[in-house]
């Protein structure tokens, strides 16, 4: 896939939102979305850092993702507001939600389907009708029988309302224009150039955590997703924005300028 599809340029502005890993947590996004309502404005730029997805009952996450688009369309109706003035960038669930469609074509398809379930995709398995205790059981059918459960699955999935369209324009990360700052997931290589990273966007955190030099002239990357401690974690060329939502910890949004320096900061509880 060209670069220019997965990786979303951004004009650089005095302040940009970046918000941290969801992971389905319903009420943290609803209360730190309207606090953010009261705080943005044209000329912002707002970055969602991945993992929309997440663990729990599937009522909870649908409405997180609903609740993703309904403010998509209050920021964009404002005055002044352009389109590319807000990114979503793709995470660790949603890797796993579209690998989960293609299952009966992984060579293990029971052990990869374990694995998701370990890294908190049950809750995506719910939210589109399913049991995973009985999707592990059809993980043992053969191909046919996986095939038609991913079949049921897709099916599912395009049937709730802008879900689908969400996952097509997810980004793989953002950068400003000027160079200065790059959002990120989970990690990035500081040894490799930004369109050519390859999965470490999702399962790179401990390459991210060791950036501990300036990536070629960026200021600061921001990222939205730990697997160590959760937090809000500054150091000198990296920001880490979360929280632990969807683990028991609160959903975090930061505001930076354009040289990276964090001016604001919301968090809200479950």
């Amino acid at each position: 896939m060209a670069a220019a599809a997965v990786l979303a340029p951004l004009k650089p502005a005095d302040r940009i939102w970046a918000v941290g890993a969801i992971r389905g947590n319903h009420a943290a996004l609803l209360s730190l979305h309207r606090q953010l309502a009261q705080k943005v404005r044209p000329g912002d730029r707002i970055v969602y850092l991945g993992s929309y997805w997440g663990d729990g009952d599937g009522e909870t996450v649908r409405a997180a993702i609903n609740e993703v688009l309904l403010f998509r369309r209050y920021f964009i109706a404002q005055d002044g507001v352009d389109l590319a003035d807000i990114v979503f960038l793709r995470g660790a669930a949603e890797e796993m939600l579209g690998k989960m469609q293609q299952l009966q074509f992984a060579p293990n398809p029971g052990e990869v389907f374990d694995w998701m379930l370990s890294r908190g995709a049950a809750g995506i398995v719910r939210a589109y009708g399913s049991d995973p205790a009985h999707v592990q059981s059809v993980m043992r059918q053969g191909a046919h029988a996986i095939a038609q459960w991913t079949s049921q699955l897709s099916d599912a999935f395009r049937k709730n309302s802008g879900h689908s369209a969400l996952m097509a324009d997810l980004k793989h990360a953002a950068y400003s224009t000027d160079g200065k700052l790059i959002f990120v997931h989970a990690g990035l290589d500081a040894s490799r150039p930004l369109n050519a990273q390859t999965d470490t966007f999702w399962w790179g955190g401990s390459m991210f955590e060791s950036i501990t030099d300036r990536y070629y002239d960026c200021a600061r990357i921001v990222r939205g997703a730990s697997n160590g401690t959760p937090g809000l974690i500054e150091r000198e060329f990296t920001l880490s924005v979360d929280g632990g939502s969807g683990r028991g910890g609160p959903l975090i949004a930061v505001a930076i300028n354009g040289d990276g320096v964090l001016i604001d900061q919301i968090e809200a509880e479950s």
